[in-house]
This record gives structure tokens, sequence and C-alpha cells, in this order.
């Protein structure tokens, strides 16, 4: 419950507009959440179900689906590999 209060104190702070130093782990969630987020774009994008890129990319499906919702960030091999599987490599820009 301590987490709970902290991050209720957190937000009150923030919508008060005061200046507030965010505590690592939540700088690091948001950027798994946008990883998750920006994957699971580009896989819906290429009309592709999280099974056809698990199983191309040597992952389970259960593994993809994590990572997507941002509750696992992969190696830089299974990013790459999944990028691969979905035909967008993570060495180069998908975005318009």
């Amino acid at each position: 419950m301590a987490r709970h209060s902290t991050w209720k104190t957190l937000k009150a702070k923030r919508l008060q507009g005061e200046e507030v130093q965010e505590h690592p782990e939540y700088t690091q969630a948001v950027r798994d959440l946008a990883l998750g987020d920006r994957l699971r774009d580009i896989r819906i994008g290429r009309n592709l179900t999280q099974a056809e890129v698990a199983r191309k990319a040597g992952i389970t499906q259960p593994t993809l689906s994590r990572i997507e919702l941002g509750g696992g960030v992969p190696t830089l091999d299974m990013l790459d590999r999944i990028g691969r599987a979905m035909g967008a490599p993570a060495g180069r820009s998908t975005r318009p």
C-alpha cells in the first residue's frame, strides 16, 4: 500500500503544478510501456497476430504479450528477432 500512496502523492503534486522528482522506476515503466505500444502498433499495422510474430521470433506468445503490455523488456537480440519477424528490423526507423 505504501507504493500506491506514493504514486497518489506524486500525481496530486503534478496536478497542482508542483515540480516533482519522478522515481527512476516510474521513468523506466514509461519507457517499457512506450516500447510495448510501438511494437503492438507495428504488429497490428502489418496485420500480424502475436502468435505469428512469436513463432517467427522464436519466443512464446505470452512473452510477446507481456512485452507489448510493458511488463517485460526484451534483450537487444530478442528485440531484433521480433522486429525481423514483423518485417521491421530494429536497426532502422519504421516511422513514416
